[in-house]
């Protein structure tokens, strides 16, 4: 399961620390600024893949502080935009090592 989130500049410091925890370490994610993935909006996403279990914990942690969850067709576009970064990265490591 994936689930993306949309944070401003303004929380950042307090999502990272929220991202310091040790659950996060073993969990697992990316941060990367929108532009960066072709977005207008003017801050950062969170790409979180893991199961239904500790995504819900994951949220749990984030309650208060600004994080909004991306729905409909901006997911799949982000979550595409994520998951090719991630194969453009393992093929230049197999270019690398290969």
């Amino acid at each position: 399961m994936e689930s993306v989130y949309f944070y401003e500049e303004d929380v950042s410091k307090d999502v990272s620390k929220i991202l310091e925890d040790d659950f996060f370490k073993r969990l697992g994610y990316t941060v990367r600024e929108c532009s960066l993935l072709g977005s207008e909006r003017k801050g950062y996403f969170l790409y979180i893949k893991a199961n239904s279990e500790d995504i819900d914990r994951a949220e749990k942690k984030f309650e208060g502080i600004g994080l909004k969850k991306l729905i409909g067709e901006e997911l799949k576009i982000v979550t595409a935009a994520f998951i090719a970064e991630e194969e453009n990265a393992a093929s230049g490591m197999g270019m690398i090592f290969g």
